[in-house]
């Protein structure tokens, strides 16, 4: 192959790429939407202008690569334990109740049982890709259900590994299936304890002398130097690319360099993540989609309700309200890259009967496509549930769906405006047990369906605060001011709470000064620094210790600089 032969293909991934982001903008659509559609007119069933090769596929792989490097960077001990929650109980039924259902039906189909469970599997699982462009789309990174949508894809990524090993070893013979299977998993575990070494006494010191140099293009050409190695020595030794990605990224996940690799790698990940997409589209068979093209969406459509029921009933279970776990259930119920990944196999291939393939292919990519709508549906179903909850219980014809805290609150947060959110943002970080009300029917139905544990009252109640066993808590933290409300309670407060710290977010220099002279350490709330600034305070009230304060501060940080340096949609507008 010349040179010009081996640009052409990536010429024409940058060219569609390009257009398809400009059209999809233009046009108020996801750019994986457009993306996908690109792939599907420059493709071998499309204008031809491009064909399937090696360097397409390589192109394509990188992107899943860059994309688990990332999520290894998000699987550190400590994330694993805030998030233990979601990545040992919802995660674990989700993907099983989801995988139980497709898997008997590819039984159904006639399609053997090892190559069901690989299918049944790889539909279970949601796309890092697609969920992580919408929860930065619409701001929903930091929000309960955000957090949670990132530990399911956690665990489903670490799943999604094993299973590619699972896929990989149907090539075998059958009968040592197992035996390949005992190999592959005795040959993960080593790895990871050879990333967990390598990550602490050559990685992380190699990025201090790094960070030393003061010399930023080393620094980014050693990051994707680690990605791109550690993929070809996992893949070297019969395993997957993505695992040796996946280490490498966890291999730094617990050093002081995450956010900054994080940063370096975004736009790699980026590119390639669309010339996936692209890719996505050019593998769909045209002619046999348009042939069952109503069979096509009602799979797409079957495998959308089914995960959004499945989801919805997973996070009940784990005790969601009702407005939170529909936002979650509609933000996850689409298929992954990785179903695509497992269908292209030959194994998968020659296994299932007739031009299943093609069909499962079809509707995977639909689900895709339509993933951003039926995430803004969620959206807009959610809140209209908390906003009858609301109403219910402001005529006292429903219950509060107040949840108790499994262990007694430490801090109670009143009113969930924007410095509050961030307050209850780095509680639920650190796992710190907390209770939220709010006795105001739009900021209640917003918070509620976002995810938040919110309980609609008055910090006044103080019936209510006994009832969620909250008397001994260590603050309480006023989202917004009223001067008359608070000289009415200091004497109550001081009597019923004399360990309680009192803070309050106030909006100009006389009322800090007043409420200061109430005995409540009172903040000005202009800006987002103005609100992390205040949690860090709440922080040590609660003896959290100077180090995890500071590594939540330099991460709300950085995600405040990112959010900032990108321009607002109609959807980020929305969700704020």
């Amino acid at each position: 192959m010349t040179p010009v032969e081996a640009l052409q293909p990536v010429i024409a991934l940058l060219g569609a790429g390009t257009v398809a982001a400009l059209t999809s903008r233009a046009l108020k659509l996801s750019p994986m939407v457009g993306y996908i559609v690109a792939g599907m007119a420059i493709g071998p069933y499309g204008l031809n202008a491009i064909e399937e090769g090696d360097v397409t596929h390589l192109l394509a792989e990188m992107g899943v690569v860059f994309l688990l490097f990332d999520i290894g960077l998000h699987f550190s001990l400590n994330e694993v334990k805030n998030s233990r929650r979601d990545i040992f109980f919802l995660a674990p039924l989700q993907m099983a109740i989801c995988a139980l259902v497709f898997i008997g039906g590819a039984i159904m189909l006639n399609i053997s049982i090892p190559v069901a469970i690989a299918i049944g599997v790889s539909l279970a699982l949601s796309s890092t890709a697609v969920v992580t462009q919408i929860l930065g789309e619409r701001d929903l990174n930091t929000c309960p259900a955000g957090r949670s949508s990132v530990a399911v894809l956690v665990f489903q990524d670490v799943v999604a590994i094993f299973l590619l090993i699972f896929a990989n070893s149907l090539e075998s013979d059958p009968a040592r299936l197992a035996t390949a299977m005992g190999i592959a998993a005795g040959q993960s575990i080593l790895a990871f304890i050879a990333a967990a070494l390598i990550g602490r006494y050559m990685v992380r010191p190699l990025f201090r002398v790094l960070a030393s140099a003061q010399v930023p293009e080393i620094f980014t050409m050693t990051t994707v130097l680690i990605v791109v190695a550690a993929a070809t020595a996992t893949g070297a030794i019969g395993l997957s690319l993505t695992l040796g990605a996946f280490l490498a990224g966890m291999a730094i996940a617990d050093s002081p360099f995450r956010h900054s690799i994080q940063t370096e790698v975004s736009p790699f990940r980026g590119l390639l993540i669309s010339f996936f997409f692209v890719n996505v589209g050019m593998m769909i068979d045209l002619p046999s989609v348009g042939s069952n093209i109503l069979l096509v969406m009602a799979v797409a459509l079957g495998i959308m309700l089914i995960k959004t029921v499945m989801i919805f009933l997973a996070a009940r279970i784990n005790k969601w309200n009702l407005p939170g776990a529909t936002r979650l259930a509609f933000l996850l119920p689409q298929a992954s890259e990785f179903t695509l990944v497992v269908l292209s196999l030959a194994a998968v291939r020659v296994g299932t009967p007739g031009n299943w393939i093609s069909i499962l292919v079809g509707a995977t990519a639909l689900s895709l496509a339509l993933a951003p709508a039926w995430a803004g549906l969620g959206i807009k179903l959610s809140r209209r549930i908390a906003q009858k909850l609301a109403e219910g219980i402001i005529t006292g014809t429903t219950r509060n769906e107040a949840q108790e805290p499994e262990e007694k609150p430490q801090a109670i947060l009143f009113g969930m405006t924007p410095s509050n959110r961030i307050i209850a943002d780095a509680l639920l970080h650190l796992n710190i047990p907390h209770v939220a009300l709010d006795n105001d029917p739009k900021r209640f139905i917003a918070a509620a369906s976002d995810g938040y544990k919110v309980t609609f009252g008055a910090a006044s109640d103080f019936r209510m605060l006994s009832t969620l066993d909250a008397m001994q808590a260590k603050a309480l933290v006023l989202g917004l001011s009223n001067y008359t409300v608070s000289k009415s309670l200091t004497t109550e407060v001081h009597e019923r709470f004399p360990k309680l710290t009192r803070f309050v977010v106030v909006e100009s220099v006389e009322d800090h000064a007043r409420h200061k002279a109430l005995g409540m350490q009172a903040h000005l709330g202009a800006t987002s620094m103005d609100s992390i600034a205040l949690a860090g305070e709440v922080l040590r009230t609660l003896d959290v210790s100077e180090e995890r304060i500071e590594e939540w501060t330099s991460a709300e940080i950085e995600r405040l600089g990112r959010d900032e340096a990108t321009a607002s949609t109609p959807e980020t507008t929305e969700a704020a």
